[in-house]
């Protein structure tokens, strides 16, 4: 493989691009399904926080042994394959790869990017055989690759707008592709903070006759925590999947910062990454700074840099407003290069409606910075390209 993963995944399988449907998935899956299924799956579903409780069950389950799927990758596809163990070595996943390429073309399986992923992650998954699978779902649910696997528990981490075009522009409408997951007489646990999306979690679970557990009763945290929501959420799981009493008093918020989750950098500044890229993630993050920020006068940063992957332009406007009325520090809006990345004369446009400053090299427009505090947001993929260069910065 003369490529890199991600250029040699691009070349034979196309960009990552949403493709609802199961039956390819299923048809590939035909000889796989017995061995997953001698694992206890667990399938982490919801608009924001799903890669945070991923992660964070993973290190629950640290004496166990387990495989866990995750999406998008930020620096390298092995991002995508975990264990106990760590992330899948390069060199394993190039043989996996090409293996599983071969199967497909010999098969004439049909599979998209993310589809053909996820092949080669239950093919992996299978020959380890591990207690458990811990599966993040990439987009909605009831249509995403993961579905074709029954998951014995279902996490469902909050609701809000994201990817309007396929799950639609209602909470309630939202709400019912993540559900779309969870199977009769299986378990949910959820952490929904909006009474109403709670009071249809439970008619949902009902009507499959699953066992559901809200978390909303079990502890008191604002909707804005949402690093302790993620990390109670895990530890919920862990209780149900070790039979153990779920009780508040046994929980201990750990300190520890998972990488663009409100992971800070120094370098000859300081760097805050935050991976909020959509409109309920960066109303909940300016909520969570002005609290911790309540009793000064002075905006907490020096400047903001943000960009956004290609979405709706109407919620980069809406989240651009935000950050310009939230007086966090001035606000830099620039681009990326990425396939995934908004379009720079659409953000350039955005930028200059709302009165801010677009920076087309943030690199060069950073050289002078230092003793800074710089909060960085938006984008997973502006914050891994970012990070080599902000350890130097």
């Amino acid at each position: 493989m003369n490529e890199n993963l991600e250029q040699w995944v691009l070349k034979h399988y196309g960009m990552e691009v949403f493709t609802p449907g199961l039956e390819r998935m299923n048809h590939a899956l035909t000889n796989l399904k017995t061995g997953l299924a001698r694992s206890r799956i667990v399938t982490i579903a919801g608009t924001n926080g799903k890669g945070e409780t991923t992660h964070r069950l993973g290190r629950l389950f640290h004496s166990s042994t387990f495989c866990t799927w995750t999406s998008p990758h930020i620096h390298s596809v092995t991002e995508r394959f975990s264990s106990e163990e760590g992330d899948i070595s390069t060199a394993e996943l190039e043989k996996l790869l090409i293996e599983s390429h071969e199967i497909v073309q010999q098969e004439k399986f049909q599979l998209t990017y993310y589809e053909f992923l996820f092949f080669v992650f239950c093919r992996w998954a299978q020959k380890r055989s591990p207690e458990l699978l811990f599966l993040e779902v990439g987009l909605g649910g009831r249509m995403d690759a993961v579905n074709v696997l029954d998951a014995e528990l279902v996490l469902l981490t909050s609701i809000s707008r994201d990817h309007q075009e396929f799950l639609g522009n209602r909470y309630d409408l939202v709400l019912a592709e993540k559900l779309g997951v969870l199977r009769t007489g299986a378990t949910l646990i959820s952490f929904l903070d909006l009474n109403y999306l709670r009071e249809r979690a439970v008619a949902y679970a009902n009507k499959l006759n699953a066992h559901h557990i809200d978390l909303e009763n079990k502890i008191k945290l604002s909707p804005f925590e949402f690093s302790k929501r993620n990390q109670f959420l895990a530890y919920a799981a862990s209780c149900h999947l070790r039979k153990t009493p779920l009780l508040e008093e046994n929980w201990i918020s750990s300190p520890e910062i998972l990488s663009s989750r409100g992971e800070i950098i120094h370098g000859l500044n300081q760097w805050w990454l935050f991976g909020s890229h959509n409109v309920d993630g960066v109303r909940k993050l300016i909520q969570f700074l002005h609290s911790a920020n309540y009793n000064s006068k002075e905006s907490p940063f020096t400047a903001i840099v943000t960009s956004f992957s290609k979405r709706n332009e109407k919620d980069i406007r809406i989240m651009l407003k935000m950050l310009k009325q939230a007086h966090l520090g001035k606000v830099f809006v620039t681009a990326f290069k990425h396939p995934k990345a908004c379009p720079q004369d659409v953000l350039e446009k955005l930028t200059a409606d709302e009165g801010l400053t677009f920076v087309e090299n943030i690199s060069d427009h950073v050289q002078g910075w230092t003793h800074q505090k710089i909060l960085v947001l938006g984008s997973y993929y502006l914050l891994g390209q970012l990070q080599p260069l902000l350890r130097t910065r």
